[in-house]
């Protein structure tokens, strides 16, 4: 039922309860009449509204009052109310406050008439001050908790010490407690959910400035490789051409010279296409093709030849072994051979003697399984936690040993992801490194 619709109805009920109460008779119904009202609204504003008409209505006073604990516990104003439903400002709160502050503190009803006789033990300043005569405060108590306190009061005398308004005043505050309680918890959650509401949103625009922050990066480094990566083609080829041409009439120092622009050049080449290959991952621009191929006869072996002539066989045993039953698997060649070229390389780079060994072999479901294993520099068990991040390196600035990016073992890590692979990298500082991938 509507606000107005159920203020019309204290209206015109008033009249109602007043001669009900003069007779006597049906108290039950008026409470649940009451009950009823105030229940068929969450809003804390209407409920607190309606309990202080009914009250003012039920026993024929001038003022009413609802007072609530806050959240530090001490009593502060809710609402007033006076006969002809106009609010009393908070400025303008003025009541028996030792009444109030009684029933709050002993959880018990007060209920007072004729205050400024002499008859009465209740008197207190603030009542011969506000000129009361008549006075009703009970306690907001719901489910053993006291909330608050609601209290009525006026400058003329009522006879209130009737079981038929004590008792019904009481209900009315045992019923208003828990309206009032239901609809502070609707509050809380409405408040809640807005909060809640207006978080998602803050996460949903973090997210999107996030994910158009990295795509821009990508996006970004993608068009800057290319822009680096064909220059530098160019300049590799002329060189290479004017190599040739003056074959048979270089010194040692030209060699080293020609040799320093080619080695230079494969480095800026090598590196714009691990960004390039990060970007497509990040920016989900990468066309993943499946196929069946064999890892070992596809893929190992034509690595493996290319790095074996360019290493010092004198200084690092370099083998591969094949002692699966099959090397079959389903999944995207170039990404596949992109993971083990950056092992193999990272192997090679950081193993200046001792050995390095591939093996192909299966699990015992059958799953092919690539041991890469080196006896290079090995990994800190303290840089472990950031090994697959990109951009990172354990030797860091101009005086670390070794070139790179910092990119290879988190594309490695992307492109085993993407087939659906599992990567596990066992090392020990200066022990050396084995990395094992494993395909489903």
């Amino acid at each position: 039922m509507e606000f107005s619709k159920i203020s019309k109805l204290v209206k015109e009920s008033h009249d109602n309860y007043s001669s009900i109460l003069n007779e006597g008779s049906n108290n039950l119904e008026i409470i649940l009449n009451i009950v009823n009202a105030i229940n068929k609204t969450l809003i804390i504003d209407d409920v607190l509204a309606l309990v202080l008409k009914y009250a003012i209505s039920l026993t024929g006073t001038e003022r009413g009052f609802i007072v609530l604990k806050n959240e530090e516990g001490k009593l502060e104003y809710k609402l007033g109310l006076n006969s002809n439903e106009g609010e009393i400002p908070k400025d303008e709160f003025s009541v028996s406050q030792s009444v109030v502050d009684d029933v709050f503190i002993t959880g018990e009803s007060k209920f007072i008439e004729s205050a400024q006789s002499g008859n009465d033990n209740r008197k207190s300043k603030s009542i011969f001050l506000l000129d009361l005569q008549t006075i009703l405060c009970s306690p907001l108590t719901t489910s053993g908790k006291k909330i608050g306190v609601i209290y009525v009061d006026s400058k003329h005398l009522h006879k209130i010490k009737v079981k038929e308004i004590t008792n019904m005043f009481e209900i009315l505050a045992g019923q208003a407690a828990t309206a009032i309680k239901n609809a502070q918890l609707y509050n809380a959650q409405l408040i809640s959910n807005k909060s809640l509401e207006e978080s998602n949103r803050q996460l949903i625009i973090a997210k999107e400035e996030a994910e158009k922050s990295d795509r821009l990066k990508s996006e970004f480094l993608a068009q800057m490789s290319h822009e680096i990566r064909t220059p530098i083609h160019i300049l590799m080829s002329y060189s290479t051409l004017i190599k040739d041409e003056m074959e048979g009439k270089l010194d040692n120092d030209m060699k080293s010279n020609f040799n320093a622009i080619e080695h230079a050049g494969k480095r800026i080449i090598r590196t714009t296409e691990l960004i390039l290959n990060m970007s497509e991952i990040t920016t989900g621009t990468y066309e993943y093709n499946e196929s069946e191929f064999d890892v070992y006869d596809g893929i190992l072996r034509q690595i493996y030849n290319e790095y074996n002539d360019k290493l010092n066989k004198d200084k690092i045993s370099f083998s591969i072994q094949n002692n699966s039953k099959t090397g079959i698997v389903f999944a995207d060649k170039y990404s596949v051979y992109q993971i083990f070229n950056q092992i193999i390389d990272n192997a090679v780079k950081y193993t200046e003697e001792g050995e390095i060994n591939i093996t192909v072999s299966n699990s015992r479901d059958g799953k092919v399984v690539v041991s890469i294993s080196d006896t290079g520099i090995g990994i800190s068990e303290e840089y472990f936690p950031s090994i697959f991040m990109p951009f990172t390196q354990e030797e860091q600035g101009y005086t670390r040993r070794f070139e790179g990016n910092g990119l290879g073992l988190s594309l490695v890590k992307k492109y085993c992801e993407l087939n659906q692979a599992k990567i596990d990298i066992q090392s020990k500082k200066d022990k050396g490194t084995t990395v094992i991938v494993t395909f489903n």
